[in-house]
Parts: C-alpha cells; sequence; structure tokens
C-alpha cells in the first residue's frame, strides 16, 4: 500500500513537470503615484509655503514632507515656483533645491 502511494505520488508530480499548461505571470501591484515626498533642501532658517502652510528648514539644511496629490506649486520670497520638475529617487522623493533667499 505505501508502494502504491508512492508511486502515485510521483506520477503527480512527474505530470505536473512535463505539462503544457502556460506558466501565469505573477501579480505586480502599481499604486501610479509618482511623487511621495518632497524633500526641501535649503539654507537653514528659510521659510517657504507647501500645501497652504509655512515650513522653516531646520539646522540640518532640509526637510521632508509627504506629498500632497493636490499641490503643484510652493511659494519661496511672495513667488510661486513649480513642483515636479525636479528629479525622482527610486522611492518617488522629488528633492527641491530652494532658492538662495533670505527672510
Amino acid at each position: 500500500m505505501i508502494i502504491m502511494a508512492a508511486l502515485l505520488s510521483i506520477n503527480i508530480d512527474l505530470t505536473a513537470l512535463f505539462s503544457r499548461t502556460p506558466k501565469t505571470a505573477s501579480p505586480t501591484a502599481t499604486c501610479h503615484i509618482t511623487t511621495t515626498s518632497h524633500r526641501f533642501v535649503g539654507n537653514p532658517g528659510s521659510t517657504f509655503r507647501y500645501d497652504g502652510e509655512t515650513f522653516r528648514i531646520p539646522a540640518r539644511g532640509w526637510i521632508e514632507l509627504v506629498a500632497s496629490p493636490k499641490a503643484t506649486t510652493y511659494e519661496m520670497a511672495g513667488r510661486s515656483l513649480p513642483l515636479n520638475v525636479f528629479p525622482r529617487d527610486g522611492f518617488g522623493t522629488e528633492t527641491v533645491q530652494l532658492p538662495n533667499v533670505t527672510d
């Protein structure tokens, strides 16, 4: 009885090896979000506005904010400047170099 079960098991495994059914591609996940965050880099103490809020660059020289889907610009020194023109890394972080302006 054990030998019969073993032979049946081998037969099933060999059938799977030699079957001609096409392999299905593994699923891929896409979220269609290109920019996940903005890293604003500038002089410590510089202020700017993003998505209706005012932020100040800390002593380390940069601040990273989660991307707002509706924000297409940021403001600095009374000027509205575009986003989504800076390079993105592999994680979708866009590095925004702030202009050298003193407040």
